[in-house]
């Protein structure tokens, strides 16, 4: 191993820096003086901090003295062992001298125990302190101790009363605080490794102890977690976020919480209770190479509608505050800004709410300096990195049955770095309600899933009536509707006041780009110089040079060459013995075109261009095949520039790193498609070290498929269930090129059915007959699914373990699935838990949820079979997708699919125009987001809403009236069946009269076949208004 090696430019600069600010502090001391003693392994400071900032290791002993001009280093005689290498401190201190612009730099060696030998040493420091002046800078909050801390203390006592002592933990802080690139990147890593803790791992431990009903203490999972670092499959995958897993440590040790005792500090224990199933508060601090990222969730077990709805308040306020974290702005100012926040929303919540939203971490997990509470002036830098907490303490949950249950607190916290265009979360970390919200004893989704596993066809089957008799239907179902409704429309409006605030942060500064990329000046250059025109040219004729792309035109005696690129369009006409030429040129600026007018040039708006050029001449033939030429050269050159625009967005791979010797995992018998040349053959797929390699067979072999691990964006496996074939579906970031075609999903299939087995021409069919041979091939063709998707879902989880879980399996659900038109044909899509994807038939369709922004629902009105959906990204300069000819029947459960993924949605009755409007949305984003953003579209949706409110207040019922009317059927219905009336005479009149009217056969058909004819003209009849649509929950 190699020996210690200090990084000198690093030190020279971070030295420079904190000697700029001292000295820009007009009140700062004369000298700063940092002395360091030795200290427990577990103990972390600022001077250590201030030592792994400068040098990068802890020197113990040590003396740092820094003056306006030089800086002062005082240690012992000792070897830094690093490996089993040594070399003495003082001469690895020597060596930060050999740097580039370096400051003076002074280093003196004292003996490794009290010695009377030291003292000129420490005479030498303090003559340097005098020198200085009398007030002395030191770290006032910290008090050092070891042997040679004493002897300076000592040598000190006669001369410590002509010095003043001058705190410069805030100068120290400040000088920390603002990090580097290099330190970003440390800070990132050790976020990414706290994220992939707290979801991978303790979630899976968490979720495990609940759904096995185990007893296990607070303190006993903290230490599960803590022992986590040790667990092989969890090194493997932090070994895909970080570059040096060894150097991944805990800053403290983790804090889990529940049970109704909650302390949010960031030292909070965990106490000895059992693990209770309600309110679960985690918090994770991680650091690597030293450097300190937080991340801090919430978990709630079946929780109910007041606490689902003060979490949603606490996420909402979070992504305000990370919005609120710009550089210059006071900290103590941003959590006024927030505690006024919670004033305004929620002011029963006001109460409750945490003392501080966060500090600066960095080499020290916590800056006691730069905290974001009440009364500090500090002000944000970019380059700073904050953790942004939120919390709510001593909540109060009436409903609870369980005593552990009735008090509960909540926490978010996420490690941010503040950038100059705003804060930036430095790892993704899920906090959204879907994903930290567990339902075990809920009678209500375990409903709802009894549902969605249940047949689509028979959920969706209208209700038709076979019988005079009504169905039955509780008050209390439609109470449920109605609330479910309510929440959806409550959550909708959350999701909709977030994308707002999101655009605005986001597009904060943003002028827009007139909805036009800007196009960069291309320049043609036909001939390096003049004699390499073509000898035709002299002639004074129109020459087509192929070669050159080029047409050389006599102008004025002169051969003048136009690059083809310059020519529009050529036209020939006829006229007497003459014929005419014509090319249009393009012409920049001069508003001809929309296209000649967006084209790039250079010069300002003073430069004329030559829009045509017209030439005539008595030679039919050479300008029959001039005119020909040009047409052919000019569509080869537009053939060529969009095989160009095609491969624009093509990134070269990696090469992919092959195990030699080893025989790699492989999955044989296998088709591919598209199909990269060739006839269609079955190969092998291989798993490599960091990809997959699919061996084209046929004949002659063929060039093999390389997928690299950090090109897949998403791996599908759709099993054989209801399907013909069974598949591995690849994603890709970038895509790539198949033989002479572009593309970004790949996929690997084999059929279900085997055509191999004869199933007429058996041998046991001629012996038996029965149903006995069906009912056996229909068992082994199940085996046979049951074996094919066993074998693709193994394989498919070995390319997950391959690349260190960079990639992620997804499954499609073919239970909450729906169909619709995204392209061609009419086809099953199916939601996964990151996209919504149809991958049975090309054209693949593969729509990753993530990067929409909004799903805006059209026609959507009574009387009308279907419906479209309209999907709007998060890149405005992207295109919407549409999928239309959606059955209006599965309006319901698409928009109950939407809100789970935490989709906002809109409705309206027509089609708009989404090009201009994605082109009024890119000219200006942030006074779109001003104007009111996406709220123009959810205003038919809020005024149905608003309309179905009020027909439901029409017959709505207060629970008095509902007792006088049960009482009122209940006496009626006594004095009916109880007594004989006249009544029952009355009622033999009517029924002899009826003898001779239709009966209920007769009108039920006549009821049924309006009701036929009504559907058919897809309309109500006139003066009726449409029926209210029954949810599915």
């Amino acid at each position: 191993m190699s020996e210690k090696k200090l990084d000198a430019p690093a030190f020279h600069r971070r030295a420079k820096r904190l000697l700029d600010a001292w000295k820009a502090d007009s009140d700062g001391p004369d000298s700063i003086l940092i002395i360091h003693g030795k200290t427990a392994p577990d103990v972390y400071n600022k001077t250590i901090a201030i030592h792994l900032w400068l040098f990068g290791y802890e020197f113990s002993d040590t003396i740092i003295l820094l003056t306006k001009d030089t800086i002062h280093i005082t240690t012992q005689r000792k070897k830094a062992t690093d490996g089993g290498h040594g070399r003495s401190v003082a001469k690895i201190l020597q060596s930060l001298k050999d740097a580039d612009d370096a400051l003076p730099l002074d280093v003196t060696v004292i003996g490794k125990e009290p010695a009377a030998e030291n003292a000129a040493a420490y005479e030498k420091v303090i003559a340097t302190l005098k020198a200085s002046g009398p007030a002395v800078g030191v770290i006032a909050s910290e008090e050092p101790s070891s042997n040679i801390v004493k002897e300076w203390k000592a040598a000190f006592a006669g001369a410590e009363a002509a010095f003043a002592r001058r705190d410069i933990g805030a100068l120290v802080s400040d000088a920390l605080a603002v990090k580097e690139k290099g330190e970003l990147k440390h800070e990132k890593s050790a976020a990414a490794a706290a994220a992939l803790l707290m979801q991978d791992y303790f979630v899976d431990e968490m979720a495990k102890i609940f759904d096995e009903e185990k007893t296990v203490s607070n303190r006993a999972l903290a230490e599960r977690v803590e022992g986590s670092l040790e667990n092989k499959a969890v090194e493997k995958r932090l070994g895909g976020k970080v570059a040096d897993v060894g150097m991944v440590e805990w800053s403290s040790l983790p804090s889990v919480q529940s049970g109704g005792a909650y302390d949010l500090a960031l030292d909070a224990a965990s106490s000895g209770d059992a693990l209770h199933a309600g309110t679960v508060v985690c918090s994770l601090n991680v650091r690597y190479f030293m450097y300190n990222a937080s991340v801090s969730r919430t978990f709630m077990i079946d929780p109910t509608p007041e606490q689902e709805k003060n979490y949603a308040f606490l996420l909402g306020l979070q992504q305000q505050l990370i919005g609120w974290l710009r550089p210059g702005a006071a900290m103590g100012a941003v959590y006024e800004q927030a505690a006024a926040y919670v004033r305004a929303q929620r002011p029963d919540l006001a109460p409750h709410f945490a003392g501080d939203c966060g500090f600066v971490t960095g080499l020290e997990l916590r800056d006691g300096v730069n905290v974001l509470a009440a009364g500090c002036t500090r002000r944000l830098a970019a380059g700073m990195v904050v953790v942004a907490r939120v919390g709510l303490e001593n909540l109060a949950n009436a409903k609870a049955a369980d005593a552990r249950a009735r008090t509960y607190a909540y926490q978010l916290a996420d490690t941010v770095v503040v950038r100059e265009g705003g804060a930036e979360a430095a790892a993704a970390c899920s906090a959204e309600p879907n994903d930290v919200s567990f339902f075990f004893n809920d009678e209500e989704p375990a409903a709802k899933a009894a549902a969605a596993a249940a047949p689509r066809e028979a959920r969706a089957a209208p209700a038709t009536r076979t019988s005079a008799i009504l169905p039955s239907r509780f008050r209390s179902d439609e109470r449920e509707d109605e609330s479910g409704a309510r929440q959806q429309r409550e959550h909708q409006k959350e999701l909709l006041a977030r994308l707002q605030a999101d655009g605005r942060r986001r597009f904060a500064g943003d002028e827009g780009t007139d909805g036009e990329e800007a196009r960069p000046v291309r320049r043609f250059e036909s001939y390096k110089r003049e004699t390499a025109l073509p000898r035709e040219a002299r002639s004074g004729r129109i020459v087509v040079d192929e070669r050159a792309d080029t047409l050389v035109l006599p102008m004025y005696g002169m051969a003048v060459p136009f690059h083809i690129s310059t020519v529009k369009s050529a036209s020939r006409s006829d006229e007497g013995e003459y014929v005419y030429l014509r090319l249009n040129l393009v012409s920049p600026g001069q508003g001809v075109g929309k296209r000649d007018a967006q084209q790039p040039h250079e010069g300002g708006g003073d430069v004329a261009f030559v829009r045509s050029l017209t030439f005539r001449s008595a030679d039919v033939a050479h300008m029959n095949d001039v005119h020909h030429s040009i047409t052919a050269l000019k569509r080869d050159q537009a053939k060529r520039e969009a095989e160009k625009a095609q491969l624009a967005d093509i990134v070269e791979q990696d090469r992919l790193v092959t195990a030699p010797g080893q025989r790699p995992p492989r999955l044989a018998d296998v088709f591919m498609r598209p199909l990269a040349e060739g006839k269609r053959f079955p190969a092998a797929l291989e798993i490599h070290a960091n990809g997959l390699r699919y061996l084209t067979a046929g004949r002659g072999g063929g060039t093999p498929v390389d997928i690299l691990f950090n090109n897949i964006r998403h791996l599908f496996f759709q099993p054989c269930d209801r399907e013909l074939l069974v598949l591995i579906h690849v994603h890709l970031r970038n895509p790539i090129m198949l033989g002479k075609k572009k593309m970004q999903d790949i996929q690997f299939y084999r059929e279900a059915s085997d055509a191999a087995f004869d199933e007429t021409g058996n041998r046991r069919r001629r012996v038996r007959y029965g149903d006995e041979d069906e009912i056996e091939a229909e068992q082994e063709e199940l085996r046979r699914r049951r074996q094919l998707n066993r074998e693709f879902e193994d394989f498919a989880a070995r390319i997950v373990d391959a690349s260190n879980h960079e990639v992620e399996l997804d499954k499609p659900f073919r239970n909450i699935a729906f169909t619709g038109v995204p392209a061609r044909a009419n086809v099953l899509l199916q939601p996964t838990v990151e996209c919504l994807v149809h991958l049975s038939d090309a054209p693949f369709f593969v729509l990753t949820v993530a990067d929409v922004e909004l799903v805006h629902l059209e026609r959507v009105q009574f009387g009308l079979k279907n419906f479209d959906m309209v999907f709007v990204f998060r890149d405005f300069k992207r295109t919407p997708v549409h999928v239309n000819s959606v059955p209006m029947k599965q309006l319901d459960d698409i928009k109950e699919w939407l809100d789970s993924v935490n989709l906002a949605f809109t409705e309206g009755p027509v089609n708009l125009n989404w090009a201009q409007i994605m082109k009024t949305v890119v000219k200006d984003p942030l006074g779109f987001y001003e104007d009111g953003g996406w709220a123009f579209l959810a205003q038919d949706s809020d005024a149905e809403a608003d309309e179905s409110d009020e027909e439901e207040s029409e017959f709505s019922m207060s629970e008095d009236e509902l007792e006088a009317s049960e009482s009122d059927d209940d006496a009626s219905g006594a004095s009916d069946f109880g007594t004989d009336s006249d009544d029952d005479a009355d009622f033999d009149d009517d029924d002899a009269d009826d003898e001779s009217g239709e009966d209920w056969d007769e009108l039920e058909a006549k009821a049924k076949a309006y009701d036929d004819k009504r559907h058919h003209n897809g309309d109500a009849p006139p003066g009726r208004a449409p029926p209210k649509r029954a949810r599915h929950r």
